[in-house]
């Protein structure tokens, strides 16, 4: 049997139209139909998408191998057929409702081989509302560590997987999870892999989602879900041996799906239901969470799984009905910590403070746009903030040279490489509005001759987040300084960028 560069698996059950689409997608892929192999697997379909598959197979002999077989109620069946049957030096599974970038399977392909990569995770995106998270595909990625802060959050099977490493270990996918048999299986393949990488300069998967929802995590019961996510977590529980590689994955089931049971379903349920989805959640922490993932958690998350594990229903309901994004938050110069009401203030401090990767995020959304006037020769900043007055000791606005680089997020630099720029410590009052008055040619001295841009630095540990202001501009300010005889005239221009982040610029006339 020849060997090919990829084999793509296709479970297939009842999903025209999507499919044409999908399959469109396949027969004019550019790594061309002598790289390529593709399976697939109609899983007992009964609305024409095997006779579709059969049409293609005819069209297109010798690119595509179609296995018809009653269905087994779900794709896990369908895909270890299509691993069995495959050739290729690469696996990629392909949903038969999505498609694929022209230059996807020819571009992970290659970029796989040149890194040596054993799974490689091609930039997906969602089709038709379906939010996929991008956090993962920021930018290339040749080595990404596993589990870290961003692969558990990505256990979907569609990547590219090196086969021999699939055969070397024997992985395949669970019969017996009727949804969700993709995690245990990319959880294993990454745990066994030597590299994983991420290829994010081209969009390879384009994820639809159906307009007809009848995928089965839409229609299933809370129940049903809890039952689903805890059999998942079990499986992945049975690969992985408890300690920090088992946390930094099963982590990521506390923070998404268990933790919409609660906050999605907990609310409209009757209260014996309520006490019920209680229950199931204690146990599957009772068996798998641990400090480490608590710390990994959001603050409110954190309450509300205390709150389930002393069977607190009204504190639930309470973190429910606050919006996390109104939280003031308070600055310590070490950590950054919600300040809820005093009815969910009863825990110790650590409950409130935000594990490093959401503090960072939580700063650079802390604050709205600003206003910025002339008064007195000085210049006056007034800016919204989520900040608590005790915050103030910690913040600082500042003049930095502006880099050139327009569209690039806010920096976090070392707390000593920003030290030497001009700065001053602001105000900020009890509904958040923070305050800042500067001279601008005191500020700046003798360093006239260049752009500025106009930041708040945070402290935060042992680093500086800067953030943008982001305000409207202003008319060019003349401004004198000396005496007579030795009097200096300058024309200070507040402006904006493209991105509406305040600029200053000075210069001596």
């Amino acid at each position: 049997m020849t060997q090919v560069d990829v084999t793509v698996v296709v479970p297939v059950f009842d999903t025209m139209p999507y499919l044409t689409a999908t399959l469109d997608s396949l027969v004019s892929q550019s790594i061309g139909a002598s790289r390529m192999h593709v399976v697939a697997v109609d899983d007992g379909s009964t609305d024409g998408s095997g006779e579709e598959l059969e049409r293609y197979a005819a069209a297109h002999p010798g690119l595509l191998t179609v296995v018809h077989q009653a269905n087994s109620g779900g794709p896990a069946g369908p895909c270890n057929v299509g691993l069995d049957l495959a050739r290729g030096r690469y696996v990629f599974f392909l949903g038969s409702d999505d498609y694929l970038g022209e230059e996807a399977l020819e571009r992970m392909v290659d970029r796989a081989d040149e890194w040596g990569s054993d799974v490689l995770c091609g930039r997906m995106i969602g089709v038709n509302d379906r939010y996929v998270s991008q956090r993962l595909y920021r930018e290339d990625a040749e080595d990404v560590p596993f589990p870290g802060d961003l692969l558990p959050y990505a256990l979907s099977n569609t990547k590219l997987f090196r086969r021999a490493l699939l055969e070397e270990h024997g992985i395949r996918y669970a019969l017996d999870l009727r949804v969700g048999s993709d995690q245990p299986f990319t959880v294993e393949a990454m745990h066994h892999a030597g590299r994983i990488s991420v290829l994010a300069d081209y969009t390879c998967y384009y994820a639809v989602r159906r307009t007809d929802a009848r995928n089965i995590s839409y229609a299933s019961t809370w129940r049903a879900r809890l039952e689903d996510i805890g059999a998942v977590m079990e499986h992945i529980a049975d690969l992985v041996p408890p300690g920090e590689e088992r946390d930094g994955i099963l982590v990521r089931h506390f923070d998404s799906e268990l933790a919409k049971l609660l906050e999605r379903d907990h609310p409209l349920l009757p209260e014996s239901e309520r006490a019920e989805l209680r229950a199931g959640l204690r146990d599957l922490m009772d068996r798998y969470y641990t400090d480490r993932i608590e710390a990994r958690l959001r603050p409110l998350y954190r309450l509300s799984y205390r709150a389930v594990r002393d069977d607190r229903s009204e504190t639930i309901d309470d973190v429910n009905a606050t919006d996390a994004d109104e939280v003031p938050l308070v600055l310590d110069g070490d950590h950054v910590s919600y300040h809820l009401p005093e009815r969910l203030a009863s825990q110790p401090p650590e409950v409130y403070r935000l594990p490093p990767g959401h503090a960072r995020r939580m700063i650079f959304a802390a604050s709205s746009p600003g206003e910025v006037t002339w008064e007195d020769d000085c210049l006056h900043l007034r800016v919204p903030t989520r900040l608590d007055p005790r915050s103030a000791p910690h913040v600082r606005a500042a003049l930095i040279a502006a880099t050139g680089r327009e569209g690039r997020p806010a920096l976090r630099r070392d707390r000593r490489a920003a030290s030497d720029k001009p700065s001053r410590r602001v105000a900020i009052a009890d509904d958040g509005t923070l305050t800042w008055s500067g001279d601008v040619l005191e500020e700046l001295g003798d360093r006239t001759q260049a752009l500025w841009e106009l930041r708040l630095q945070l402290d935060v540990g042992e680093h500086t987040y800067a953030v943008p202001v982001i305000a409207d501009p202003l008319p060019p300010q003349h401004l004198r300084r000396g005496g007579i005889g030795r009097r200096r005239h300058y024309t200070v221009e507040v402006f904006v960028d493209s991105e509406s982040r305040l600029l200053v610029s000075c210069e001596k006339q």
